[in-house]
């Protein structure tokens, strides 16, 4: 690779990852990242395990993979669930393993110093995953014939039995499947039943594609987009709404997404061992290496404690869509809550907790047979739909809102409760942002809390202004709850036809 070419993307890289390697001295330290891809060359120097420690107590994998001669302390598990994929020679294919290889780097991916251009003073920078400490195991599901539903599922069995803390999915289906004929959303229902938190990319359909062509769009999943170098959201990035429960936003967060400098395969043809990448694949890994942090900072908290902190604490300012031209500013189903930001959300302040059973009157909600629900909620006792009230999608305790108005419902009120998990004694008063010809009340305004873990609840009523002008059908608004220390903001999504 060209010197001046590495030097610039080196400086690149390393402005996308500063902010998570002084998010918190634990570096995601304890934590276990399981990352299904296509393949990873396990002796990659990214994946060296000098000084770190051995894996948690809870680690229960093994390292069975053709392709991975031994495990270490960094890269503690390897599996692969791919051979009926590979091709008749038996050979893998052309660069086989680089996108399993970059993926796996960008979220825990050891630091590895590389030379820049010219030498001497800055002439070496190094190239560090965004948990650097955090411990990885690597799940083969796509081959030279790409990815099936059956290895996905058995890898993700296979890592919960494992014990992971963490799924980075840089896959998906584009084909908008209902959540009932997909068996990978029941796959990561049961993963975040068991405490995990699963991450995974949005996918590059682009905004030429129609609305709604954002992949992963359960509810349950944290969604990621692609942000670019500079804050504008990605062109090629998948858009929402979700075509399966559109009460709920999607994507949830965008994530440095363009000219990802990571480690892939190494050979003696290319001996380069690092390269730059595009893709939601890229955003995804980044964001789970922040909910690693996040995870070792706080292990007991659960997977939509931490997907909220992620979200809660994004930047959403002055962000720019590529797709709408030079400077044009990205709406919610483009950048979902924001740019991701890892020193942010190590410290949220406040979350949007929900419990994996609160799920189940939505998924009846959304008209699902009680066979249906009962096979995207397995293992969990079976349920019995006209026995509970459903659950509006835009009910979700989620940490954002997804209101429709209409000529008949020109107003919505939404309910949300947060807890506390700052300062035991805290005080919020809440700010919001609406645009014109929409008003947003919140009520109460202000939020007193006297000890952590204590919740507090409000409302939300978006309603039109009776004879207000609306710029567009599609419009954003916005709740922030301010204290001394922290600033926790959800959007609110609208879409207006009348």
């Amino acid at each position: 690779m060209d010197p001046a070419r590495i030097a610039a993307l080196l400086a690149l890289s390393s402005a996308l990852l500063a902010a998570a390697a002084a998010a918190a001295s634990n570096m995601g330290e304890g934590v276990v990242i399981g990352v299904l891809d296509d393949g990873i060359d396990a002796g990659h120097p990214s994946f060296s395990d000098e000084g770190m420690p051995p894996p948690p107590a809870s680690w229960r994998g093994r390292c069975k993979h053709a392709g991975v001669a031994a495990c270490n302390n960094k890269l503690v598990g390897a599996r692969e669930f791919t051979r009926h994929l590979r091709r008749p020679t038996g050979r893998p294919p052309p660069g086989a393993g680089t996108h399993g290889t970059h993926a796996s780097s960008i979220a825990a991916g050891a630091p590895v110093l590389l030379a820049a251009a010219g030498g001497g003073e800055g002439g070496a920078a190094a190239v560090s995953g965004v948990a650097p400490r955090a411990h990885l195991v690597f799940y083969q599901v796509c081959a030279a014939r790409g990815c099936s539903r059956g290895p996905i599922m058995n890898a993700v069995e296979a890592a919960l039995a494992d014990g992971v803390d963490v799924l980075s999915m840089s896959l998906g289906d584009d084909g908008g499947a209902g959540f009932h004929e997909d068996p990978v959303v029941a796959a990561t229902f049961s993963a975040v039943m068991r405490g995990v938190v699963v991450c995974a990319a949005a996918g590059n359909t682009g905004a030429s594609s129609p609305a709604g062509s954002v992949a992963n769009d359960a509810p349950w999943i944290l969604t990621v987009g692609a942000s670019s170098p500079e804050q504008s959201v990605a062109a090629f990035s998948s858009r929402g709404p979700s075509r399966n429960n559109g009460g709920v936003l999607k994507p949830d967060i965008v994530g440095p997404g363009v000219n990802i400098l990571a480690a892939v395969p190494r050979s003696r043809q290319r001996g380069e061992s690092f390269a730059a990448l595009s893709g939601t694949s890229m955003s995804a890994p980044h964001v789970s290496g922040v909910a690693a942090l996040v995870k070792s900072a706080h292990p007991i908290w659960s997977p939509a404690a931490i997907k909220s902190a992620i979200m809660t604490t994004a930047d959403a300012a002055s962000i720019a869509d590529e797709a709408r031209g030079s400077g044009a500013p990205a709406n919610y189903h483009a950048m979902g809550a924001g740019i991701v930001d890892a020193a942010r959300a190590v410290d949220p302040g406040l979350v949007y907790d929900i419990s994996p059973e609160e799920y189940f009157p939505y998924l009846c909600g959304l008209g699902y047979t009680d066979d249906q629900v009962n096979r995207i909620i397995f293992p969990a006792p079976a349920v019995t739909c006209a026995e509970m009230e459903s659950t509006e999608a835009r009910d979700l305790n989620t940490p954002s809102v997804m209101v429709a108005l209409t000529a008949d419902t020109p107003a919505v009120t939404v309910r949300r409760t947060v807890t506390n998990v700052g300062a035991a004694r805290s005080v919020y008063r809440v700010d919001v942002g609406a645009p014109d010809g929409v008003s947003v009340t919140v009520t109460p305004g202000e939020l007193r809390f006297d000890e952590v873990n204590q919740k507090a609840s409000f409302t939300v009523t978006v309603e039109r202004v009776p004879g207000g002008v609306l710029v567009s059908e599609d419009l954003g608004a916005q709740v922030a709850w301010v204290s001394e220390e922290h600033v926790v903001r959800i959007p609110i999504s609208i879409s207006a036809r009348f």
